[in-house]
């Protein structure tokens, strides 16, 4: 069941009894007369929205005294909701039945025309907040501003062609404001993390707005996480943006519209499930599994034709490629997948290094029509652990961004340079 929003819901708090639009409409319209400022005698901060609903005996006792939150008690009253509980349960049940929600799915989704106005140079930079990135997993293709990085995952903010399903804590920007020439909202209250390999396409780089168009360009990153902020503390929205409407009981439409754009996310988010991790159920190690044979390393080597050097990593700790879990299954009476799951987990350094949008051109390329860029992702990622473990006697003792990449650009340079010879 939605929550219920009241009329004044997502108002900014009061700033020293200076007032600022938030939307394109003034929304203290008739407050200015009235004195915000809490009673010297009054030392609470003002009502919350819920407080306002059922206020308590300490709620009332402000109430007595604040004009502010009176004036605010009485709006509320005079824009309750029109449609009963039961009206409304049962026409969103109608419109489930109907399909009205899944008719919604293509009109969320970003036309070809849209596609074809990105970025499709290759991406040399990160991920950062204040960027437009278009998503992309499977046949699911979504716009997002980024508001913040953390490692593989990245927390943004979906974007929609449809201003419609803009909310109080939405921003809405002009067609000017970015490559697309079509007018956007930022939807901050449906903000999700998705991994890092989720991102396709730069749209819109994050940065300073020229001064002679501030208005109509993109905001910089750091309004950008205020914004963030406001919707995670419920607070005050920077004022010099435009923003949507709050959302009622009776938008039946705009709750629609706005939870087939999360369901598209969620899919996005769930693409975390194809990093290669702990499988269901206990797993024994596999330098454990070896040992248990009771062979001596030669006897190992000749029964099944890998190096000595394969064993030491195992006994190390360190992982094996698939070719070499090929020669290995026999041997431990099981399949490759399983002596695969036996791995230690990859370095977390080289799953964000492989999981960068800069290498999915070239992992499009070697996945063509016999494989997929997410399956030659992971492939590299092994083959890069095992070149590591390989090159030292030991595990690398720096697994920094640039040495993780370094190895990436070999590999797959050596992987490309195979594609352009001869067959």
């Amino acid at each position: 069941m939605p929550g219920r929003c009241l009329a004044m819901s997502g108002v900014p708090a009061p700033d020293h009894g200076q007032y600022r639009a938030t939307s394109r409409q003034d929304p203290f319209a008739g407050f200015h007369d009235i004195d915000v400022n809490p009673p010297a005698v009054i030392s609470d901060p003002h009502l919350l929205d819920l407080e306002l609903l059922s206020p308590g005996p300490a709620n009332l006792k402000h109430l007595a005294g604040c004009g502010w939150c009176q004036h605010r008690q009485q709006t509320a009253g005079q824009h309750h909701d029109d449609m009963a509980e039961d009206d409304f349960i049962r026409a969103v049940r109608e419109r489930v039945e109907t399909g009205a929600v899944a008719a919604l799915a293509d009109v969320t989704r970003l036309s070809p025309a849209l596609h074809a106005l990105t970025r499709t140079s290759v991406v040399r930079d990160d991920v950062q907040p204040g960027q437009m990135w278009r998503l992309r997993w499977d046949d699911v293709s979504e716009l997002a501003v980024v508001v913040a990085v953390e490692r593989l995952w990245v927390t943004v903010a979906p974007v929609t062609t449809d201003i419609h399903a803009a909310d109080e804590y939405s921003v809405v920007l002009p067609s000017t404001a970015t490559v697309l020439d079509t007018e956007l909202a930022l939807c901050f209250s449906l903000e999700c993390a998705v991994p890092l390999f989720a991102f396709d396409r730069l749209v819109t780089p994050g940065g300073m707005p020229t001064l002679d168009r501030v208005a109509g360009q993109m905001p910089p990153p750091d309004t950008i996480r205020d914004v963030w902020r406001a919707w995670l503390r419920n607070s005050t929205v920077p004022p010099q943006l435009a923003y949507g409407i709050p959302l009622d009981e009776g938008d039946l439409d705009r709750r629609d519209l706005r939870s087939v754009i999360t369901s598209s996310f969620s899919e996005l988010s769930g693409a975390s499930a194809a990093i290669p991790g702990d499988p269901l159920g206990e797993v024994v190690p596999l330098a454990e599994r070896i040992r248990g044979l009771g062979l001596r390393p030669s006897d190992l080597a000749r029964r099944t034709s890998l190096g000595m050097d394969v064993f030491t990593r195992i006994n190390r700790g360190q992982r094996v490629s698939r070719d070499e879990a090929w020669k290995l299954a026999p041997l431990l009476g099981t399949d490759v997948q399983t002596v695969l799951d036996a791995n230690p987990p990859f370095d977390d350094e080289l799953v964000v290094e492989v999981s960068r949008p800069l290498y999915r051109p070239s992992l499009r390329l070697l996945a063509r029509a016999d494989s997929s860029e997410n399956a030659e992702r992971w492939k590299m990622a092994e083959a890069v652990s095992v070149l590591a473990a390989r090159s030292v006697p030991s595990r690398p003792a720096d697994t920094s961004h640039s040495v993780w990449a370094a190895k990436v650009a070999m590999y797959l340079e050596h992987r490309l340079a195979e594609l352009d010879g001869p067959s």
